[in-house]
C-alpha cells in the first residue's frame, strides 16, 4: 500500500493515477485531516465571486483528456456556477470541488477495497522494514511501502490572532469586520484579488488598503487572439536570466506586431518553463526571485474578465486602494493595529491604523509550520531546497534527505516542490506531475519486495 498525506488536487490525482497504474493488489491510503477529500483549499470556499484564474478548456484533471472537464459540465445544472466570458468559459471554484470529488468516488466505486481514506492526521513517518510507519494524532500506527506527500503549500509556523491573519484562507480572514474600519491586505496578487472580493461578498464596503513593493496587479485573460509557438532558446539564453528575458520581450513584440496577444507569448512558455527553470544556474534563480517574480506572476497568472470588472470597480470607487512600499512594524493595540510603512520611491514612512491585517505574500519554506515536515526534516528524510520555496525533490519527484541523499520511497508533488519546478501550482501543470508521478512508483515497487498491502 502507498500513502498519500493530502487530498487537495495534487493527491486526489495522485491516488486517482497510482490505483490505474498500480497491480490489482496493491492499495492505496489517502489521508486528509480536514476531511475535505478532493477539495483542498483551493476548491473549498463557497463564495461566488471565486472563479478558478484558469479557463474550463484547460482544468480537465487528466494531461491525455483534455475536453473532460467541459465534457462533465455539458447537461449539468450548474446553478450560475459557470460563467461565459469573451476570454472562454469560466468554472467557480466550488464547483471544480464537486467534479473532483466526483472523480474521486467514481475510482471509490470501480476498484473497491483498494482506496481507503483516513481523516486522522499523520504525525510522523518512521522508516521501518523497507517501508515506512504512520503515526497518526492518535498513536495508531499503520506500514506501508511507500508516501507521497501532496500538502499544498506550506503553511506558517506563524499564528493568526484575530488582528493579524498570516494564513488568508483562515475562515474568520475575512468575516466579522466593522464597517467603515480599515482592512490592510499585504500582498497585491491574485490572493489579494480573491480576498477583497470575498470581503465584499460578506457585506464589508471598505476601506481596503493593498501593500506591497511595487503596486503591481495581474492582468485579465483576453479574447483568444491566435497562439504562438513555443521559442526555441539558445544555449546562451538558457543559463542567462538577462538574455532569457530579451527573448521573451521580443518574441512579445513580434506577436503584438502580428496582432497576437502577448499573452500567448507567455502561455507558450508553460511546457517548457520548468525545465527552463531547472537549467538557470542558481544565482540567476536568485536574481529571478529578488526582481523579476512579481512580474511574471502578474502576467502569468490573470483574472478571469468578470473578476477583473468587480476587482477594477472596486479601485474605481476608492473601496481599495493600492500602496507602492515596504512593510514595517505592525503594532497590536486593542482590537486593531498600527501599520507602520515606507513609500516607493520617496522612503518616506507612513502609518495605518487598521482592524485587520492579512498577508497574502506566501509563505517561505523557513517559516513553514507543518508538523509532518518538521517531523521529517528533524529526522533527516527531507530538507528544503536552496531558494527557500519548498522540498527538495529530485527529477522523479524523490524527496531528498539533509544529507543530499535520496529517500527511498518518499515522494512529493504540487506546489510543495515549486522551488525544484517552477510551475507546479496550477492544474495543468499538477496533473502531468501526478501521472508521472504514478508510473515512478509502480517502477519503483516492481523492483522492490512487497511490503505491505
Amino acid at each position: 500500500m502507498v500513502a498519500i498525506i493530502g487530498a487537495g488536487f495534487s493527491g486526489t490525482m495522485a491516488a486517482i493515477h497510482l490505483l490505474r497504474t498500480l497491480p490489482p493488489d496493491h492499495g492505496v491510503l489517502l489521508c486528509e485531516r480536514s476531511g475535505r477529500f478532493a477539495r483542498g483549499l483551493a476548491y473549498a470556499r463557497s463564495g461566488a465571486p471565486h472563479l478558478l484564474n484558469v479557463r474550463a478548456a484547460n482544468m480537465s484533471a487528466f494531461p491525455d483528456d483534455p475536453p473532460h472537464f467541459e465534457r462533465w459540465l455539458e447537461g449539468r445544472e450548474t446553478g450560475g456556477e459557470v460563467i461565459e466570458t469573451e476570454a472562454g468559459r469560466f468554472a467557480t471554484r466550488r464547483l471544480y470541488g464537486t467534479y473532483l470529488r466526483a472523480l474521486l468516488y467514481e475510482t471509490l466505486q470501480g476498484a473497491p477495497g483498494r482506496l481507503r481514506l483516513q481523516t486522522e492526521a499523520v504525525q510522523a513517518i518512521v522508516p521501518e522494514g523497507g517501508g515506512y510507519q504512520l503515526v497518526g494524532t492518535g498513536a495508531r500506527t499503520r506500514h506501508v511501502a511507500g508516501v507521497v506527500l501532496a500538502i499544498g503549500n506550506l503553511p506558517s509556523r506563524l499564528r493568526s490572532d484575530g488582528v493579524v491573519f498570516h494564513d488568508p484562507w483562515s475562515d474568520h480572514a475575512t468575516t466579522g469586520l466593522d464597517a467603515g474600519r480599515p482592512v490592510l491586505v499585504v500582498g497585491t496578487g491574485l490572493t489579494m484579488v480573491d480576498l477583497v472580493l470575498a470581503m465584499q461578498a460578506h457585506g464589508f464596503a471598505g476601506p481596503i488598503y493593498a501593500l506591497s513593493r511595487r503596486g503591481l496587479l495581474p492582468h485579465r485573460h483576453a479574447a483568444a487572439g491566435g497562439a504562438w509557438p513555443t521559442p526555441q532558446f539558445t544555449p546562451a539564453e538558457r543559463v542567462s536570466l538577462l538574455a532569457m528575458m530579451r527573448r521573451i520581450r521580443a518574441e512579445a513584440r513580434a506577436a503584438m506586431a502580428g496582432g497576437v496577444s502577448w499573452r500567448a507569448v507567455i502561455d507558450s512558455l508553460r511546457p517548457i518553463t520548468a525545465a527552463l527553470w531547472r537549467g538557470l544556474p542558481s544565482r540567476e534563480r536568485d536574481r529571478f526571485l529578488r526582481h523579476l517574480r512579481p512580474f511574471w506572476d502578474v502576467h502569468r497568472h490573470r483574472m478571469a474578465p468578470d473578476i477583473a470588472d468587480a476587482f477594477e470597480a472596486m479601485l474605481a470607487a476608492g473601496t481599495l486602494e493600492v500602496k507602492r512600499g515596504r512593510l514595517g512594524v505592525i503594532d497590536r493595540c486593542g482590537d486593531g493595529a498600527t501599520v507602520t510603512w515606507r513609500k516607493r520611491g520617496t522612503g518616506e514612512s507612513q502609518a495605518l491604523s487598521v482592524q485587520r491585517v492579512i498577508f497574502a505574500t506566501g509563505v517561505p519554506a523557513s517559516d513553514q509550520g507543518d508538523p509532518l515536515v518538521a517531523s521529517l526534516m528533524r529526522k533527516g528524510l527531507a530538507r528544503i531546497e536552496p531558494h527557500g520555496l519548498g522540498l527538495a525533490v529530485t527529477d522523479a519527484l524523490q524527496m531528498v534527505g539533509a544529507d543530499g541523499a535520496v529517500s527511498p520511497l518518499l515522494w512529493a508533488l504540487g506546489p510543495i516542490v515549486r522551488g525544484v519546478f517552477w510551475e507546479c501550482v496550477a492544474v495543468p501543470d499538477i496533473r502531468v506531475q501526478a501521472r508521472l508521478l504514478a508510473d515512478t512508483i509502480a517502477r519503483t515497487l516492481a523492483r522492490a519486495e512487497p511490503t505491505g498491502g
